[in-house]
């Protein structure tokens, strides 16, 4: 028998809803004002075909939504008329691209017609602009932003919203009568209820595919205007002196640059920028990485992101935050004779220019590419003489992406995307290795690489690296099933050899593979899960743009659950799942497996959870040592829960916690969210957070007798506070604070060790082979971070695309240099003993298009 889910899923995706777009004379535009009374208006008939999808789905909305649609040569304007007898009209101010828990109305057009990608427009009751942009039917692109305008209204029953959507932003081809996929949505807030034109089940998978359709769009021609976003700033900066640096002081420095938009076609768009300033992007959060993988932090600059959509891809091969980066500190030669002290830490690499071309360049076939070139970057380096040089921390650097994508079938498709990332070195300027014998066996005639390596006079320090990726994904004809993956190679040139911290050494040359599939079923009343498998083998290394935590492994992992979208007992829908997950590396070591059973659901009040135990059997970690020598892991038993508290509240909850009980320790770690919404125009968001581990040994140093490892059972805690503040004095005018006080320690005790042999292998040491240790240690192995950063913006769009921003930035470098002998403590001094920088900065824009 079918669920009544089942049942409804089957009786409404059937023929999708049509509604007819009314053309009008140019010049009859309706007054953007969010009120409906032109009447123009009038012109378009009134659709109010709303089916409620949550919370009570199939059922008919509690308030009626009535949507009408005009166009002209140069926009389309979509008006909303949102009765609300019984509800509270909730209206909050946030910044442009925000979306808040507040009443709101969405339109989305697919106007390039191939049922997976769309464009999405989203104004709350309080005229706050939120774009999205849909791709691969399902995924979203939350920081696609566009130049449009709605505004909204409050009426006598309840409000109503405009819309202005320029026809050049909506990337449709030229034709004499048109049809656009097209979806409306209405969203109130006090119910959490959500109402679809294009009515699509929670059970059926999908989302522009399912999508109704816009009729009778006659006339329209495609237009490719040229968008250009000229910027100056200016910066003063203020710095505390430091035992890690000898700059301080305060600087007064001016900049300028430009962005632009041009579209080739009417589905091609290139984004250029000479010389950016990201400067008023908000830092990112500073946390205590335990693990020996690195920390992924996401893109936040508005460039990189825009068409992000196009390089998305199941392996992560473009990773733009490695655009611009600050590089490490290159190695000094601090010995006698030389005595280097460094002047100043790097800073971003200054991008001296950066472009993305990326749309549809023929029928089935999309195109994306991306170029930026990276200015050398330098760091003052004082010598024993007192005199300054300038280093190299990092060479000029150029990034180069390529694309394509090919369409298969209704809803699939192949691609293919490269990745370059090339080097031009000054190899003459790199400083000899202070006496190091050379690969000639010749004294000095070494010179000490950026990273600390050493290699043979006037070689190359960076290797070349080259990526090539096929991808593939297809949807079922009624969405249900999906199977994606990608297969890759890479390869490194003219460089040095590299050493990965498991141990492999990947030489110029020498080329990586890896493969990752999955099937997974999304649709279905009760029933739905996915199984994956991947492979890497030792040599593949895509991380010079792109993001992937390790190679040298295989794993796979099957996914199961039961779900029930139909409300029953206290609950609107709830979900179990059973997840099994093994990985293995190339020399048959178990680096990490386990089993995790998670129940899931969302209350009739509206709240939600999410709690899970899991097992993980022992296992060895490869990367702990970082020659390729395995440390075991001891087994654990886990606990999980996050409870969220109704987010229509004025004070909403989310609560996080992980309790892990390890077989030789113990770790825990959680947060605590709390979001007030003091005004309809004021909300502050508080979020602490904790770490805490004790037991496991942990790597802490070579010995002094060959082959000697120490090893000592870390004792690490974390604690910190993020704060955000939003006050928005109108939708175009908004003061952003965030603050972050994060402090950390790590004390080693209970030291062990084991003698490998130096000549040997690299053994896979198991916890039973740790002998006691009581000798002295080389070096004080604790490490203490303390910092507060500070970051507070003032932005003001005082035209439709050009902004003022007014910034102020304090940001510290958290790690704290301990004495020998000196005891780690969670301690707020740290703070006072990590250096400081404040700048305050203003960035002007001015967009014409």
């Amino acid at each position: 028998m079918l669920t009544s889910v089942a049942l409804l899923a089957a009786l409404t995706l059937g023929p999708r809803p049509h509604v007819d777009a009314t053309r009008i004379p140019q010049g009859a535009a309706p007054t953007l004002d969010g009120v409906l009374d032109e009447a123009v208006w009038q012109r378009a008939p009134g659709n109010a075909l709303f089916t409620q999808k949550f919370p009570s789905e199939g059922a008919a909305p509690s308030e009626r939504t009535t949507f009408r649609i005009l166009y002209d040569d140069e926009a389309v304007y979509v008006g909303f008329e949102c009765e609300q007898l019984h509800a509270p009209v909730v209206q909050r101010l946030t910044r442009r691209g925000r979306l808040v828990e507040s009443d709101w109305v969405s339109v989305a057009f697919g106007t390039r017609g191939d049922q997976k990608s769309a464009f999405e427009f989203i104004v709350n009751a309080s005229g706050v602009l939120v774009d999205t942009l849909r791709f691969n039917d399902t995924d979203t692109a939350d920081n696609w932003d566009e130049n449009w305008d709605a505004r909204s209204s409050l009426t006598p029953h309840g409000w109503s919203a405009e819309f202005k959507l320029p026809l050049h932003i909506l990337r449709f081809a030229t034709a004499p009568d048109q049809s656009w996929d097209m979806q409306a949505r209405r969203y109130v807030s006090e119910k959490q209820e959500t109402n679809e034109w294009a009515f699509i089940p929670r059970s059926v998978a999908g989302e522009v595919s399912h999508y109704g359709k816009l009729d009778h769009l006659v006339g329209l021609t495609s237009k490719a205007p040229l968008e250009v976003l000229p910027f100056v700033v200016g910066k003063l900066q203020r710095r505390d002196a430091a035992t890690t640096q000898l700059a301080s002081g305060t600087s007064v420095t001016a900049s300028a640059g430009l962005d632009l938009k041009w579209h080739p076609t009417y589905d091609l768009t290139l984004d250029a920028t000479f010389n950016p300033d990201f400067a008023q992007v908000e830092a990112d959060r500073v946390v205590l990485n335990l693990t020996n993988f690195e920390t992924y932090y996401p893109e936040k600059r508005h460039f990189f992101l825009e068409g992000i959509d196009t390089f998305t891809t199941p392996i992560q091969l473009v990773y733009t935050k490695r655009i611009g980066r600050a590089p490490a500190a290159p190695a000094l030669r601090t010995r006698s004779p030389f005595g280097e002290q460094l002047v100043d830490v790097p800073t971003p690499a200054t991008i001296y220019g950066a472009s993305k071309l990326n749309g549809r360049f023929a029928k089935g076939w999309t195109i994306g590419t991306m170029q930026a070139l990276t200015a050398r970057n330098d760091v003052l380096v004082q010598l024993g003489d007192g005199s300054r040089v300038p280093r190299l921390a990092d060479p000029m650097t150029s990034f180069n992406v390529l694309r394509l994508k090919r369409d298969v079938g209704k809803n699939g498709h192949v691609g293919l995307l490269t990745t370059a990332v090339t080097h031009l070195e000054p190899t003459s300027e790199y400083p000899v290795s202070g006496g190091i014998t050379g690969g000639n066996g010749a004294p000095g005639a070494s010179e000490l690489c950026p990273s600390g390596t050493t290699v043979v006079r006037s070689s190359r320090c960076y290797n070349n690296a080259f990526v090539a990726g096929l991808d593939w994904r297809f949807r079922s004809e009624t969405g249900a099933w999906v199977t994606s993956g990608q297969a890759v190679v890479s390869e490194l040139q003219n460089g040095p050899p590299r050493v990965v911290r498991d141990g492999t050494v990947i030489h110029s040359g020498d080329r990586g593979a890896g493969i990752i599939g999955n099937v997974n079923k999304e649709g279905g009343a009760n029933w739905v899960g996915d199984i994956s498998g991947e492979y890497n083998d030792r040599k593949l290394d895509v991380n010079d743009l792109g993001f992937d935590r390790r190679a040298n492994n295989y794993r796979w992992r099957v996914d199961l659950e039961y779900r029930e979208l139909d409300p029953w007992w206290w609950m609107l829908e709830s979900h179990a799942r059973l997840e099994y997950f093994d990985r293995l590396n190339l020399d048959g070591l178990d680096i990490g497996s386990g089993y995790q059973l998670n129940l899931s659901g969302k209350f009739k009040n509206f709240w939600e959870f999410f709690s899970e135990v899991h097992y993980r059997g022992a296992y060895f970690d490869d990367r702990e040592i970082g020659d390729g020598t395995a440390l075991q892991r001891d087994g654990l038993v886990g606990y999980e829960l996050e409870v969220t508290t109704d987010r229509t509240k004025r004070v909403a909850i989310e609560a996080v916690t992980q309790t892990q009980f390890l077989f030789d320790g113990f770790a825990a770690n959680g947060s605590i969210g709390v979001v007030l919404r003091a005004m309809p125009q004021l909300d502050l968001e508080v979020l602490p957070t904790y770490v805490y581990t004790y037991g496991e040994p942990r790597f802490v140093g070579n010995g002094l007798a060959p082959g000697q490892l120490l090893f000592g059972r870390l004792d690490a805690k974390s604690f910190g506070t993020t704060l955000r503040a939003t006050y928005t004095f109108t939708p175009r005018i908004s003061f952003q604070t965030y603050a972050q006080i994060f402090l950390a320690s790590g004390h080693y005790d209970d030291f062990s060790q084991y003698t490998a042999n130096p000549t040997g292998g690299r053994p896979a040491i198991r916890l039973r082979d740790l002998q006691a240790y009581g000798g002295t240690l080389p070096s004080n192995p604790d490490f203490q971070d303390g910092v507060l950063n500070v970051n507070a913006i003032l932005r003001w769009e005082y035209k439709l695309g050009s902004t003022v921003y007014l910034v102020y930035t304090r940001a510290q470098v958290p790690s704290v240099l301990l004495m020998p002998g000196e005891r780690a403590n969670l301690n707020f001094a740290s703070v006072g003993r990590a250096p400081a920088s404040d700048v305050i900065l203003v960035k002007l824009t001015y967009w014409w298009g």
